[in-house]
């Protein structure tokens, strides 16, 4: 007679659930960490951007630029939500895009004070906010500590290039 294999009995035991549980709290320690340094990436960024609305001799420039430095630090922030669906609100989404080296020229018929390098550092800044979200599709912490430092260097070339046209 033969017999025919049986599957394991899967048991609840406590000795399981216990070593789950170090690796569920380390992996939302990492994600609380990722998630506080990004919007630490994105408030320097934002403060950064203000600085720039402060320096527009066009007062139209200086209110679209000081409205994209909260939809930075929004998005950096409080639009990263696990669990959702990852996307911007279409106002966030319009807000942070690279039209904003255009500033308010349909209504001044200038463009902002920008230079170069402060063009392509607001241009990559709004691209990385915008992209944070989307994160939570994926493995959160590992995806927002990479955007976070991007965020970082972006700010970072933005300020070296003002501060090099200021000096």
């Amino acid at each position: 007679m033969t017999t025919l294999p049986t599957a394991p009995l899967l048991l609840h035991t406590p000795a399981l659930d216990e070593a789950k549980a170090p690796k569920d709290q380390v992996q939302r320690a990492a994600e609380l960490a990722a998630l506080h340094r990004a919007a630490g990436a994105g408030e320097a960024a934002a403060a950064w951007v203000r600085e720039l609305a402060g320096h527009q001799g066009e007062e139209d420039h200086g209110r679209l630029l000081e409205r994209v430095a909260e939809a930075i630090a929004q998005a950096s922030s409080r639009e990263i939500i696990p669990g959702s669906n990852g996307l911007l609100t279409e106002e966030l989404r319009c807000t942070l895009a690279a039209d904003v080296v255009l500033g308010a020229s349909h209504t001044t018929g200038t463009l902002p004070e920008l230079h170069a390098g402060e063009r392509m550092s607001l241009i990559a800044v709004c691209a990385i906010a915008a992209a944070m979200p989307s994160c939570v599709l994926g493995d959160l912490a590992r995806e927002l500590e990479v955007l976070a430092a991007e965020l970082d260097a972006a700010t970072a070339a933005g300020r070296a290039a003002s501060e090099a046209l200021a000096g």
